[in-house]
This record gives C-alpha cells, sequence and structure tokens, in this order.
C-alpha cells in the first residue's frame, strides 16, 4: 500500500524474495563484499548522513573530527568497488551501485539481516558492514531505521539477597582460542568439550525445553557423546515432548507445553512502545507434568533458601503488582482478564543515544574517566579492587568494565550513546573495534574469504540451510496441522549445477560432507544459485512422535484419529548429520551456511 521498495540479497528464491521488488541472487558467504561495496559508493557520491558521524567511532582517535573520520572511511573503503564484489558475489557491479545509491537518497530506508549473512566464517565483519551501511546513510535508531530493541521493563522479585555461589563447568564458551569474543556463548562446541574433558566433565547434564542432539551440528557425535556413560554419567531432559534428545536422557521431568503455564513476556515491541504480555495456561498441565519454574520453586524451598514465591503464578501474580502502569491498572487482575498492557501516553523510543548524561552521573562516587576511549565508568561496578587499578589497567581492558559503563564524551558534551552489554566496547556506534586489534583482527569492517570455499574443487557445492514460515525451529513437526502442510524437505539445487551431474527433480541423491553423508530427494529449479544445494531445517526426525518421525514415543497413549487419515508417510532429512561444529573466529556463531559437498545420484 506504501509502495515501498524492497530488494533481497539471498541464494535462493525465498517466500520474501518472491515478494520482494527484485530478488538478488548472491553467492553464499559473499554478501560481507556486496555490504562494503554499497558503502563505498555512498560515501564516493557524499551522500553520507554528516550528523550522525559525530557518534561514529572510525579511526583509532575516539577525538577525531567528522572529516577526518570521513577521510578514513573513505581510504579504507576505497578498494572495494562495485566491480570487485561483481567478481567475488555474482551480483552485478552496475545493480550494486544502483541499489546503494537508492538506499542512501530514500529517507528513512532500513537493512535487515540474519543468519544467511552472518552464519558464516565471514559472518560478524558481514553484519558489521551491513550495519555500516545503516549507520552512514543516518538508518539507525530513527522512525523507519534500524531501531535498538524496546521490551517491558518488568519489576519482579528476586528472591533472598544471599544466594549460594553458583557452580559449573566453563564449557559455555567454546574452546580457548576458538572464538575471540565468543559473547553469547558457543553452544554448539559444548558437547565437543565434554568430550575433550580438559575444562571438566559434568556429574549431572540437565537441559530444558532444548535438543542438544538434532539441534547442533555433527548430529552422530552427539549421539555417542551423550551415549557415554564414561563422558556424561547422568543426564536429564526437561521437555514436554520425547524427541531425539529425551530418548537419550537417564529421567525425564515432563514439562507443560507453552499453552499450559504461567509466564510473562519482554520480547521487542514493533512499535518501540514497551507492550507487557503475561501468559497464562488454557488448561491444567496434563498427567504428571509439572511447570519446571514450579519445580524450582519447591527445590529451593527444600535447599533452605526460599525465594519469596511458591510458584510461576505467584511469581508473575508480584510482578504485576510490583510493575508500575500495571499495577496502577488493576495489577495481576487486569492482566488475566486483558492479557497486556502498555502506556497510552508513551512515545515511541528512538534516538536514544543522543540523550545527554547529567553531571550528577558523571560525577558520581566510583565514577572516573578513561582517556584513551572517552568513556565515563563506575569502576565499583565492574568489581575491581581499587580505583588506581582500574585507572592503571584503563576501561578497555579491564575485566567486566562495561558493567560500569555510565555514558561516552562526544565533544564537549557526555551521551549516552550505545551503552555496551558483554564487552568493554565504547559508547560510540564503533565502525574502528579496538577490541578487535587487540586480538589481531581488522578494526574496521573488512572482507575476508571463507577458507573452504577457496579450496573447493570441481563438483563441490556448498551447503546451505533455511527455515519455512510454517514450522519453528526444530519444536513444530509433531503438531499434525503445521507437518501436514510442510513433511518433506528435498534438497535445492540449480539447474544448470543439476544438469552437470545428471541429476533431475524427484532423484535420489547423496549430499556427503567431511564429516558424513545423507541420502535425500533432488528438486531442481532455477530458484537457486548455482553451486549451492540447500536443505531446509524442521525435518529429519527419527523421534517426536508419529506426525514427526512415523515412530511413536513409549507410553504413547491412545490413538489420535486423524492417524488413520494422514496423508503422508515421509518425514524429510535432517541436514545437521553433515554439517560440523565449526565457530566464527570473532563471535563463536555456528557456520551453518559454509559447509562443502559433493552431490552424486544415490
Amino acid at each position: 500500500e506504501r509502495k515501498v521498495k524492497l530488494f533481497t540479497f539471498d541464494v535462493r528464491l525465498s517466500n520474501t524474495a518472491a515478494r520482494s521488488t527484485e530478488w538478488i541472487p548472491i553467492k553464499s558467504g559473499t554478501d560481507g563484499a556486496v555490504a562494503l561495496a554499497m558503502c563505498r559508493e555512498v560515501m564516493e557520491a557524499g551522500l553520507y548522513d554528516k550528523e550522525f558521524f559525530k557518534f561514529i567511532k572510525a579511526t583509532a582517535n575516539h577525538n577525531a573530527t567528522t572529516d577526518e573520520k570521513v577521510a578514513a572511511l573513505k581510504a579504507h573503503l576505497a578498494k572495494y568497488t562495485p566491480e570487485w564484489a561483481e567478481k567475488i558475489s555474482g551480483v552485478p557491479a552496475a545493480k550494486i551501485k544502483a541499489i546503494a545509491l537508492e538506499f542512501a537518497k530514500t529517507k528513512p530506508a532500513c537493512v535487515i539481516s540474519y543468519r544467511g549473512a552472518v552464519a558464516h566464517y565471514n559472518g560478524n565483519d558481514t553484519e558489521r558492514a551491513i550495519q555500516m551501511l545503516a549507520a552512514i546513510t543516518g538508518n539507525i535508531d530513527n522512525p523507519g531505521g534500524r531501531c535498538k530493541g524496546v521490551g517491558a521493563s518488568w519489576k519482579y522479585p528476586k528472591g533472598p539477597k544471599k544466594k549460594p555461589k553458583g557452580k559449573g563447568l566453563k564449557i559455555l564458551k567454546g574452546f580457548k582460542g576458538d572464538a575471540a569474543y565468543p559473547s553469547h556463548g558457543a553452544s554448539h562446541q559444548v558437547l565437543k568439550m565434554i568430550k575433550d574433558g580438559k575444562a571438566g566433565r559434568p556429574d549431572v547434564y540437565m537441559w530444558y525445553c532444548y535438543t542438544p542432539v538434532y539441534a547442533n551440528g555433527e548430529v552422530q557425535e552427539n549421539i555417542d557423546i551423550m551415549k557415554d556413560e564414561s563422558l556424561m554419567p547422568y543426564n536429564v531432559c526437561i521437555n514436554a515432548y520425547y524427541d531425539e534428545s529425551a530418548a537419550l536422557a537417564d529421567i525425564i521431568l515432563p514439562n507443560p507445553s507453552y499453552l499450559e503455564w504461567w509466564d510473562w513476556e519482554d520480547m521487542v515491541s514493533p512499535t518501540q512502545v514497551a507492550e507487557f504480555y503475561i501468559r497464562q495456561p488454557l488448561v491444567k498441565p496434563l498427567g504428571e507434568s509439572r511447570d519446571f519454574k514450579d519445580v524450582v520453586c519447591d527445590l529451593a524451598n527444600r535447599m533452605g533458601m526460599p525465594l519469596g514465591f511458591n510458584s510461576a503464578e505467584e511469581f508473575v501474580k508480584m510482578s504485576c503488582e510490583k510493575t508500575p502502569g500495571i499495577k496502577e491498572a488493576g495489577g495481576f487482575e487486569y492482566m488475566k482478564k486483558h492479557g497486556v498492557w502498555h502506556n497510552p501516553k508513551a512515545k515511541p523510543k528512538y534516538y536514544g543515544y543522543k540523550k545527554k548524561v547529567g553531571a550528577n552521573v558523571l560525577n558520581a562516587k566510583n565514577v572516573i574517566f578513561d582517556e584513551a576511549t572517552g568513556v565515563y565508568w563506575n569502576w565499583k561496578k565492574a568489581k575491581v579492587k581499587s580505583e588506581a587499578d582500574a585507572k592503571e589497567k584503563g576501561y578497555t581492558k579491564t575485566k567486566n568494565a562495561y558493567k560500569g559503563y555510565s555514558g561516552q564524551k562526544i565533544g564537549d558534551a557526555v551521551y549516552t550513546g550505545w551503552k555496551p552489554d558483554k564487552l568493554n566496547k565504547s559508547g560510540y556506534f564503533e565502525f574502528y573495534s579496538e577490541l578487535l586489534k587487540i586480538k589481531k583482527f581488522p578494526p574496521l569492517p573488512t572482507y575476508v574469504s571463507i577458507p573452504e570455499h577457496e579450496k573447493m574443487g570441481p563438483g563441490d557445492l556448498v551447503l546451505t540451510t533455511y527455515k519455512v514460515p510454517v514450522h519453528i525451529h526444530a519444536r513444530s513437526a509433531n503438531c499434525k496441522w503445521l507437518t501436514e502442510i510442510y513433511h518433506d524437505n528435498p534438497a535445492v539445487i540449480n539447474t544448470e549445477t543439476a544438469k552437470g551431474l545428471g541429476i533431475k527433480t524427484g532423484d535420489k541423491i547423496k549430499v556427503k560432507s567431511s564429516i558424513g553423508e545423507i541420502t535425500t530427494t533432488a528438486n531442481v529449479t532455477e530458484g537457486i544459485v548455482p553451486g549451492i544445494v540447500a536443505i531446509s531445517h524442521h525435518l529429519g526426525h527419527w523421534e517426536y512422535g508419529r506426525y514427526a518421525s512415523g515412530k511413536a514415543a513409549p507410553l504413547a497413549a491412545g490413538e489420535d484419529p486423524d492417524l488413520k487419515i494422514k496423508p503422508w508417510n515421509t518425514y524429510g532429512v535432517h541436514p545437521n548429520w553433515i554439517i560440523p561444529n565449526k565457530s566464527d573466529p570473532i563471535n563463536g556463531q555456528q557456520r551453518w551456511m559454509d559447509t562443502v559437498v559433493k552431490v552424486t545420484k544415490a
């Protein structure tokens, strides 16, 4: 209705691409090259947002002027021409330039990225290049641009002040040196680390509403590790369904489905106004299932450290009575009736980085100024021993200094900027990263090719995965209505590529990587770029019930009459059997899109 243009860069003609103004086919793992070339064109054309550059860090000197930042960025981007990017990505140079200039001239404009672009060896810098494109055009945290998430800020009971110190193995961030800053963990490495044993092994391995066997790559190794009692002596599964991981557990604690428990939600709002939701049971938990949140309350009481509430329902109730706005609206009873609340007087939150920090914050006790970064920070909140230690090490090199971040000095004022989380970055929108330089990575967004792709030989293809709109990750294949719509996931191959392999639609094919082989069916189409084989996620279950796998779960009660009229007996193939558990060397993300394979007729 608003005639918004949408350009989608993808290796595959996805649903989004099919509904776009134009689908731009692109070679796998080369999005960063195109993004950098687009940035170059915007800068060379002088279409950058000069005002936003005030809040950008583009050089080692955080006091650099806007002109100095612009000059540094132009110099860095000079080699990333559209012609260079065309040779790498397959996207025509003229197309790259035209879209870049149109994007820069359109106000507002928005660039959105997801794992198709970033789940690669070079994914971290690809994402940085994409966000650089948004930033230089002023489309960050503005109406219609790429915005910081705004979610509900609940006030909730936090349990006793004195809590026992948690115990755990240091295995959540992967092997040391495997990734420079795995700030959000490396879950795909957890089982490998248990197998390795150098960081220790758990006496009890417990997982909640998760399937470590199915959700990660190298499925066979996952199975072997979890079956080996010398590595994992006792496994506890908390789940509503009997899936591939539950099948390997020593004990299963049946959890209700999401339609049977209490909770509150704090997800981001599409309107930039915080929206508060609660989840409440439609029916009581079935059978012997119990909400694990209630179980945790019982355990806390038995351990002599009561949390101050005895159930998830009590927790939600107390949260409603504590949270400003909801409390005045009627609290828990209001939320049970209406389910959702927002402040009708609230205005959308934009341009939060422009907010100036007051003297009361900067002059507060334990707040110091870091000359190297221009950051004001509270050394006490970072749990540094003394102010002298904090000043000697400096903000960037002090562990957890980001927890004390108070503001960023820019020119003669101090701004909220972009408050860091997990890492000691400054409050600038950082193109130039001192943290990356410390780890010997290029400080500015840079294109690096994928090593395995550089070594590809004749007949090698790249395996990519994708999601379909009728399923939810690995969780919904046991829903008969959704699986009736989508219950098979043939390998999608380009017409030209398939012709060279002697493959036609419907042929049985083998897809082999360095770690294993799967057999599936081919779907030959022009809707994918040459050199790629794409297999969707969601399917290929070997447990998870009769609708997902054709196999009944143990102790499955009764017969669903719809099983007699179920029109399908194919359940797809799971690509994770042949995808290695490898990490982006910077952020530790699983490299879902980099696997090199051979495809042959079965």
